[in-house]
């Protein structure tokens, strides 16, 4: 099992790495415009391709096919939550190329795609009997019962969407990804390695400066296969608590949602965390190693916790 593990990653890595080699040179630009309030400090990164993220779904899936068991449920539910999910964030990718803010999909059209998506593969594993309805987290367990489908489709929006709000800087969301998908592979002895190989693959392209960016069709891979795959190894608290960083990069967008549209007042200068940073003057390369240091002290708090 080992053995086949370390192949995936190594095989991957090299197909996201080939995938990406030909995708960058034939999307040498990106039409995607920069949001007018990251004007400033994002100039440089104007016309990058935003073809990150399909070169490791691509590299991913292709994986699977070639080295998994596609009869194993466990194996073929996560390819397609990232398949769907990677689709969704796709058509995202190419809505932005036509508007003149960067604005891609609206919100309500985004959620409806997101949201069907993450039924379908709730409602999938609940027809594979792959879920277990009780939510465990030290001694304490809770038997959700029929609720648990619904706390399933949102669990799956949560990390869809905080990956999402999460990517914006060079490296960021792959890199504090990482840790993530490593206590993965450890809680579950069969998932991550694959997804670590091309995130890896990923990040020689995406380091500052990076020659692209995962866009929303990466991020939201990203995102629904750590879902899906917290909830069949039921770790779904370790797994909040592994995502700390993400969790408050998107507490910090509903917080100024919220404050804007209820009291039409700013809590902070900009949102995300990462960005309100950044108009601060700290330099985007410090943003990220402390944001990827910060991934790395909550997965191993979660990997403690996981052992109690």
């Amino acid at each position: 099992m080992l053995r086949m593990l370390m192949l995936q990653a190594v095989c991957s890595f090299f197909l996201t790495f080939l995938i990406s080699k030909v995708l960058l040179s034939v999307c040498t630009k990106s039409k995607v415009a920069i949001k007018p309030e990251l004007a400033r400090t994002h100039a440089a990164k104007q016309g990058t391709p935003v073809v990150g993220g399909l070169a490791f779904g691509i590299g991913f899936i292709l994986t699977n096919l070639m080295l998994s068991d596609l009869r194993d449920y466990l194996v073929l539910l996560p390819m397609i939550a990232l398949t769907l999910f990677l689709l969704v964030g796709f058509l995202d990718d190419l809505q932005k190329q036509k508007t003149k803010n960067g604005d891609g999909l609206s919100s309500k059209t985004k959620l409806l795609l997101q949201f069907s998506s993450a039924a379908l593969i709730v409602f999938l594993a609940k027809q594979w009997s792959l879920l277990d309805s009780n939510v465990s987290f030290f001694r304490f367990s809770w038997d959700l019962g029929y609720l648990y489908p619904v706390f399933a489709v949102f669990y799956v929006l949560y990390f869809v969407n905080a990956v999402n709000i999460t990517d914006g800087l060079d490296a960021l969301a792959s890199g504090a990804s990482l840790p993530v998908l490593l206590l993965l592979v450890l809680l579950s002895q069969r998932f991550g390695t694959a997804m670590i190989g091309s995130l890896l693959a990923f990040l020689y392209f995406n380091r500052s400066p990076a020659k692209y960016f995962m866009g929303d069709a990466g991020s939201h891979a990203l995102g629904g296969y750590i879902g899906i795959c917290a909830l069949l190894i039921n770790a779904e608290v370790v797994f909040v608590v592994a995502s700390g960083l993400f969790l408050l990069e998107l507490s910090s967008s509903l917080i100024q949602i919220v404050s804007i549209r209820g009291f039409q007042k700013k809590v902070f200068t900009i949102a995300p965390l990462h960005h309100a940073y950044e108009l601060k003057g700290i330099k985007e390369e410090k943003i990220v190693a402390s944001c990827i240091a910060a991934s790395w002290l909550f997965a191993s708090l979660a990997l403690l916790l996981s052992k109690k």
